[in-house]
Order: structure tokens, then sequence, then C-alpha cells
């Protein structure tokens, strides 16, 4: 398994413990240093932090992708999922879209239901950036209707 896929699914761990615990994440980070004896890996780190930081923001995105559904509503696995894989996909310069999408949807089947890879995937395509049209204007009604689940 890749350093960069490791840390993804530690990171996962982490913020859906912390989901469930209600503790703070840098408490998980610190039990994870003296349960594994080890140093938390830096990539794992940023991941869980930078989540921490904007989880309002990609809750917000999360939400308006997710048609039907409210994050609230998603089961807590499914919900970490897309906030690291979104996360790193606004935020992380040298990860491709597609690749956070991918890496989201792996995590899914690892650890979700039968379903949810497809809901990731779907959730996160609706979340990800639009690429700015050629004139420069943003395609109101076209994305709209996307947003609205009929596109």
């Amino acid at each position: 398994m890749s350093s960069r896929r490791t840390a993804r699914k530690n990171a996962f761990i982490t913020l859906y413990q912390g989901d469930l615990t209600g503790r703070p994440v840098e408490d998980v980070l610190n039990r994870w240093r003296s349960y594994r004896g080890e140093e938390v890996d830096l990539y794992m780190a940023r991941l869980v932090r930078g989540v921490e930081e904007h989880k309002e923001e990609l809750d917000a995105r999360i939400g308006e992708a997710a048609v039907g559904w409210t994050v609230e509503r998603m089961s807590a696995i499914d919900r970490n999922i897309l906030r690291l894989a979104l996360y790193e996909m606004l935020n992380v310069e040298d990860v491709p879209p597609e690749v956070a999408i991918n890496e989201g949807m792996e995590l899914a089947k690892g650890f979700s239901s039968e379903e949810a890879p497809q809901f990731v995937g779907g959730v996160l395509r609706g979340a990800r950036p639009r690429e700015p049209e050629k004139d420069g204007a943003e395609g109101g009604e076209e994305h709209e209707e996307r947003r609205a689940g009929f596109g």
C-alpha cells in the first residue's frame, strides 16, 4: 500500500474516532502516537488537522452535493470519508480531483456498505470544483440543474 494511501486510511480512522467519541482530533492523534509507539505521519496529520479546520466549509459543500441527504444523516463512516477526500481535493495541489474521488471510493469499499463507494463517488463529483467556462461565466442554469439532481 502506498504511503499516501496508508496516511489517508489512518487519517480517516482518526477522524472517525474523533467524530464518534467527540474527542478533539489532537487528542486522538496523541493517543495514536502513544498506542503505536511511533510518530504520526506528517501527511496523515496534515489531512486530519486540515479536515478539522475546514469542517464547516466541507460539510456545506457535501450537503449541497448530496441531494436528498444532510451531512448529519449520513453514517459517520461515509461522512468522514467524504470530508477527507473533499479536503484533499480542494487543498492538496498535487492530488488531482479524480485521484481524491477514487481514494475516497476505495476507503468506502474497505470500511462502509456495498452501496457506499457509488454514493461517495457521486457526492464527491458533485462537490468538486467546477472548471471555469472559457468566457469566464459560471453557467448558472446548468449548474443549478446539476445541483438539484437533474443533470
